[in-house]
């Protein structure tokens, strides 16, 4: 999560959306930035605990920040998950992605994902549930497709009045077509459609 005093808006940080290059491309207009383990805290959170204390920083002025957040396609959400969690060498990655399992393909990956008691892939079971209010309502955060996220900088650029261009750092292994292969896609979408439900309602650029 990232946030401006100066500027007015604060950035969430949606796992596998680009958030560490955000995070070093957004550090010079940023007044507060949380990292390493608080670097992925919700809306539940920043309303909760984020919003009362930058209030209590800008009073006697009120501080009514707009909330941004990119959201990626559901699939590929949880594709780049399971991408994570393996070298670009094709390799069983230390660090993980999913718990302390790495899976042998993204079929496996899905059975887990829909199991009955599933793993919170990097601290968040749906993306869906990193954007909600306290009250499980959706609305407060202004969405930007990751695909799209030249459309979230330029946003930001007009509220800052410079120049933003993203800092590229970490990058999954690169997708593989076989990944797919024997998956069904349309009943996938549908397990998603939620989700989906979402992401579409979003502009594209």
């Amino acid at each position: 999560m990232m946030a401006s005093l100066r500027f007015g808006f604060i950035v969430l940080s949606m796992p596998k959306c680009a958030s560490s290059s955000l995070q070093q491309t957004l550090t010079p207009v940023c007044d507060v930035r949380f990292k390493d383990h608080m670097k992925h805290v919700d809306l539940g959170f920043v309303e909760t605990f984020v919003l009362p204390m930058l209030g209590a920083r800008r009073a006697p002025q009120p501080y009514a920040p707009r909330i941004f957040c990119l959201m990626r396609d559901p699939i590929d959400w949880l594709h780049s998950w399971y991408r994570y969690s393996w070298d670009a060498d094709g390799r069983p990655s230390a660090r993980g992605g999913y718990g302390d399992a790495v899976f042998a393909d993204f079929a496996a990956f899905l059975d887990a994902y829909f199991s009955d008691r599933p793993p919170r892939v990097g601290g968040v079971l749906r993306q869906s549930d990193f954007i909600r209010s306290r009250g499980g309502a959706l609305g407060r955060v202004e969405l930007f497709r990751f695909e799209d996220h030249a459309r979230l900088l330029a946003t930001l650029e007009g509220l800052c009045g410079q120049d933003l261009p993203l800092k590229v750092t970490n990058q999954s292994r690169p997708k593989r077509p076989e990944d797919f292969s024997g998956i069904d896609l349309i009943g996938l979408r549908r397990r998603l459609a939620d989700e989906y439900a979402i992401y579409n309602a979003i502009p594209a650029g």
